[in-house]
């Protein structure tokens, strides 16, 4: 695996990890303690997968990162089916819809180099040699990740609970007064 499809992986991970932890700290405590778990367990494996070589537990991961798409899906669908709105069901929808993105991009693409594995004998994978991409390929690959992950995962942060209720940049934010 090329370190530009780890870094992206591990980047993928880091926006969906901080989206999760946003939303649970504001949603009820049942859908709280899972988003707050997911959001961790996805934050301990972008911070692996950016420091090793390759990702670690892909198959566990695979499926892993499914689960929080299907605990919102779940609950999308029967809290509209009960005629509960998105807003009383605790999770906010488009923090939710771009996490779920980032679960599907990191279990699309988990899933293509668990397939690749499967097609590859074992001595094939230990002779064969990654290539590694130039220095400003990496670079420009690296910049596009951040702008790609920032760009989707900032607003969707600032459309949280905790969003919602953060000091605007740039106001004043506490109890000094001009003279």
């Amino acid at each position: 695996m090329t370190p530009v499809i780890r870094m992206w992986l591990g980047f993928a991970a880091l926006g969906a990890a901080l989206i999760h932890l946003a939303v649970g700290a504001g949603a009820p405590l049942p859908l709280s303690i899972l988003l707050v778990g997911f959001g961790l367990a996805e934050l301990g494996w972008a911070v692996v997968t950016l420091s090793q070589t390759r990702p670690v537990a892909i198959r566990v991961v695979f499926g892993a990162t499914l689960i929080p798409v299907l605990v919102f899906a779940t609950t999308a669908t029967l809290g509209s089916g009960l005629g509960v709105s998105a807003a009383e069901t605790g999770l906010p929808m488009y923090p939710m819809v771009i996490a779920s993105l980032f679960n599907l991009y990191l279990a699309g693409s988990l899933a293509v180099i668990i397939r690749k594995k499967a097609n590859t004998s074992p001595s094939t994978e230990r002779t064969r040699k990654v290539a590694q991409p130039g220095g400003w390929r990496f670079l420009t690959a690296l910049v596009v990740a951040g702008l790609v992950v920032s760009g989707l995962t900032t607003p969707a942060l600032a459309a949280t609970n905790a969003g919602l209720y953060a000091v605007p940049h740039g106001a004043p934010s506490g109890g000094h007064s001009s003279h």
